[in-house]
């Protein structure tokens, strides 16, 4: 499990998905909470989690 998903545990139940955000570190999900508070959680590229590198020399 990684940590956004970790992260998405923890939210309040009731919480549902608004939208897909960029920003300059990448998209983001945006999650919206019964008491309105809006949560954003990094989304990680399946490269990046499954141990592979994208880098070039």
């Amino acid at each position: 499990m990684n940590r956004a998903q970790k992260y998405f545990q923890h939210l309040p139940r009731g919480t549902h998905f608004e939208k897909i955000i960029d920003t300059e570190y990448g998209k983001e999900n945006i999650y919206v909470s019964p008491d309105g508070k809006k949560h954003s959680i990094p989304m990680i590229p399946h490269t990046i989690s499954s141990g592979t590198s994208t880098h070039e020399n």
